[in-house]
């Protein structure tokens, strides 16, 4: 809790000093430096208290479980700061995303413009004005909904739990020869 709690103050710290694309970056760079600080202090522990299953498996479950909770508490954090907290900022991102849209696909003429300053090989694969304006709202509708943010950054921290865990493990066993205390 005092990792998720050190999210939020330096996300509120960063918020007026960042762009929003920046500061998602560092949000993940924030979580990614917390699982590793996590998963090393857990291994710290796990040798200094003799702790170890003896069994690979055993050590990687007992690894696994404070980084995965961790990385389901800062998934529901970044939900909570993009949905709750930041809710301005969001909207304000889904907004300008939507007004390009809108003036990208005003007229005929700045639709084809548009398309020809994409630089693709062949125009003809571009979708008609109307189906790329519907298109692209609904994926921006989509992209910046509360739901898609929580399982993206749900299935990312998860992920890097399971890869911390796997390393530190490798580690314990292979360089530390944690079993063989």
């Amino acid at each position: 809790m005092l990792l998720t709690a050190g999210y939020f103050a330096f996300k509120w710290t960063l918020a007026g000093l960042v762009n929003a694309e920046r500061l998602l970056a560092l949000g993940g760079m924030y979580h990614w430096s917390a699982m590793t600080l996590l998963a090393l202090g857990w291994s710290i522990w796990i040798v200094r208290q003799k702790d170890s299953t003896k069994s690979f498996w055993g050590d990687f479950k007992q690894l696994t479980k404070p980084l995965v909770i961790y990385g389901i508490t800062a998934s529901c954090a970044v939900w909570a700061w993009n949905h709750a907290v930041a809710l301005e900022a969001t909207e304000l991102r889904k907004a300008l995303r939507l007004a390009q849209i809108e003036e990208r696909t005003a007229s005929e003429k700045a639709f084809t413009a548009f398309v020809e300053s994409q630089k693709m090989e062949t125009t003809e694969k571009f979708p008609d004005r109307e189906t790329y304006r519907k298109n692209a709202t609904s994926q921006v509708d989509w992209m910046l909904s509360g739901g898609v943010t929580l399982v993206l950054s749900l299935i990312t921290y998860l992920f890097a739990a399971l890869l911390l865990s796997l390393c530190s493990t490798v580690l314990l066993h292979q360089i530390w020869g944690v079993a063989a205390l």
